[in-house]
């Protein structure tokens, strides 16, 4: 054999030695990540799953591969195009740390945190991305419970006093914004304090959650937005709402909580709407005085003011001095 046939047989033989060890430490890599890593090609399909995308998302990589990545994406092809987009965006063809919904096996939604990046051939071209996707559920699911204690009423469930401060001035400044209505619904529990009394605090607690319910099975979930202002009092913001309509979903609240009559429980209410002004301490007043007004007219009902109106008339007062 010729002599300069003998030569590059050497290095070539290295070459694929020294190619086949780093192949194998890659794959070893990949293998030992718990972290989701995909590659999909030009037109999103998924061309590599990795073993811990296999474990994260219940699924196998025979079944993943050639499958459109925005199929594992909650929201499908908006989120892959939210993600072409930063990358577009990025001068590196990078994005790191974007959280995002996927799709697991059982039905289940997992929170990510996405790392992204174009992957390119040696001339520079585009031909596909790889994906990097840690599992952050248990942190996001931690972070939403801790909000909910910061605005959560612990008896009822409902929305708390200071939660209610917050939503009624991003309620009224989105009713001015968009034209639409927002009327509110302020309840106070009559013969409340007499169930305290007879039965003791357990059974007040119980007669508070079981108004709560009814509350909450009177109005449109992700929509209206229910609290517990304080005591025996709660509240009902409307978005959308005209005054009218507010005052039937008062009365679906009063007949969802008709069992409470037995104790000698019942609810006295007002309603109001948002005026032109957009002024939502006057929308707070007329809710409050409405409900006042049909609880002087009942008898045997201890009149008083309620935390509602003492809170807005030390607002007023402060403002004037």
């Amino acid at each position: 054999m010729p002599l300069i046939n003998q030569r590059p047989s050497g290095p070539l033989i290295a070459l694929s030695t020294d190619f086949i060890r780093v192949k194998e430490y890659f794959e070893a890599i990949v293998a030992s990540s718990g972290d989701l890593i995909c590659t999909t090609d030009i037109a999103g399909r998924v061309l590599y799953f990795s073993p811990g995308a296999e474990t994260m998302l219940g699924m196998s990589a025979a079944r993943a591969i050639g499958s459109p990545a925005h199929d594992f994406y909650v929201d499908g092809r908006a989120a892959a195009q939210g993600i072409m987009n930063l990358l577009r965006a990025n001068p590196d063809g990078r994005v790191q740390n974007h959280e995002m919904r996927v799709k697991a096996s059982g039905g289940r939604v997992l929170h990510v945190s996405m790392s992204a990046s174009f992957l390119k051939d040696a001339r520079g071209r585009v031909i596909g991305t790889l994906g990097i996707a840690k599992d952050i559920t248990e942190r996001v699911e931690l972070e939403r419970r801790l909000r909910e204690m910061t605005v959560t009423d612990d008896l009822t469930g409902l929305y708390n006093q200071r939660h209610f401060h917050d939503r009624l001035r991003e309620e009224c400044a989105r009713s001015r914004r968009q034209g639409d209505p927002l009327s509110m619904v302020v309840f106070d529990l009559d013969g409340f304090k007499q169930v305290n009394d007879k039965h003791g605090h357990l059974k007040g607690d119980d007669t508070l959650k079981a108004f709560a319910a009814a509350v909450s099975a009177s109005v449109r979930h992700e929509v209206d937005l229910a609290f517990r202002y304080g005591g025996d009092e709660f509240i009902l913001l409307l978005p959308g709402t005209t005054a009218v309509r507010g005052a039937r979903v008062a009365k679906r609240v009063v007949a969802a909580a008709k069992p409470l009559a037995k104790l000698g429980v019942t609810a006295s209410w007002g309603v109001a709407q948002l005026p032109a002004s957009g002024d939502a301490a006057a929308l707070v007043r007329e809710a409050d005085a409405a409900m006042f007004k049909m609880k002087s007219g009942k008898e045997g009902v201890r009149r008083r003011g309620t935390d509602l109106a003492r809170a807005y008339a030390s607002r007023s007062k402060n403002r004037r001095s």
